[in-house]
């Protein structure tokens, strides 16, 4: 059947008054009627229900050897955001990461296909890494391999940077920022200055910090930094109960990597 039929059978008539009824509707009806028609916001319990089904029938695709079907399952899993931990819980994402594993290890010819899903549905390139149990120069050479152009995403800080450079440029500053902190938590700025004392000095040196032999940092290590070795990796952990360390801990970490 043409669409053309499909609205002559479907009786719409778009000009004119309807042929039964009281005619055009007030505008107090039409809110209850659009109010009682728009659909209510899943529950986290509904929301898991559903995932939990879809990771069912992705399952049962696998073990059919359906790579087609598996597929379909896992842009359905996305869409509703089965894989974000954060909405759905970490159980039940990881479920998800397992149905992608599988589908990528069962099907080699299928992966460039599989990568190009998850990328047109703005999937993490972090998410496939975690998925597929695997390290950075691997996916890359995978995206080389499917001639996908997948930039990595912005790390948080540097998110945090390009805001601050922002802010700057409408008269905010670090400065004020410590100034309003100590405000928050009691202190009254204005009095130390009063006094000549300067409470946010500190953040002019924190550019020496940079240099790792800054004799600072054997002071850091004895007190509120741990250091922790994981494998290759090293952990370094600040530790505090001052607030006004929210400015200063993000900086200091930087100075050896970017933290996370």
């Amino acid at each position: 059947m043409h669409r053309s039929e499909c609205l002559a059978k479907g009786g719409f008539k778009i000009n004119g008054p309807p042929r039964v009824g009281k005619g055009p509707m007030t505008s107090k009806e039409v809110s209850d009627t659009s109010n009682k028609a728009s659909p209510s916001r899943p529950t986290r319990a509904g929301r898991i229900e559903t995932c939990t089904e879809l990771v069912s029938k992705a399952m049962k695709c696998l073990e059919n050897n359906d790579k087609e079907c598996t597929m379909r399952k896992i842009e359905e899993l996305i869409k509703n955001q089965c894989h974000d931990g954060r909405l759905i819980g970490k159980e039940v994402a990881d479920e998800v990461k397992r149905v992608f594993h599988n589908l990528w290890l069962a099907h080699e010819k299928c992966r460039c296909e599989l990568l190009n899903t998850v990328k047109s549905l703005n999937v993490a390139r972090n998410w496939i890494q975690e998925a597929l149990n695997t390290n950075t120069k691997t996916i890359n050479k995978w995206l080389r391999r499917c001639g996908i152009e997948w930039a990595p995403n912005k790390t948080m800080a540097k998110i945090i940077e390009e805001i601050e450079r922002l802010m700057k440029r409408l008269g905010w500053n670090r400065v004020e920022m410590c100034k309003r902190l100590f405000e928050f938590i009691g202190i009254d700025v204005k009095k130390y200055e009063k006094y000549g004392i300067k409470l946010c000095d500190w953040l002019k040196d924190l550019k020496e910090l940079r240099d790792l032999k800054n004799a600072y940092w054997f002071g850091m290590r004895c007190s509120d930094m741990h250091v922790r070795k994981h494998g290759k990796a090293i952990e370094l952990k600040l530790e505090t109960s001052n607030s006004i360390d929210a400015i200063f801990f993000p900086v200091l970490l930087s100075a050896v990597k970017t933290p996370t």
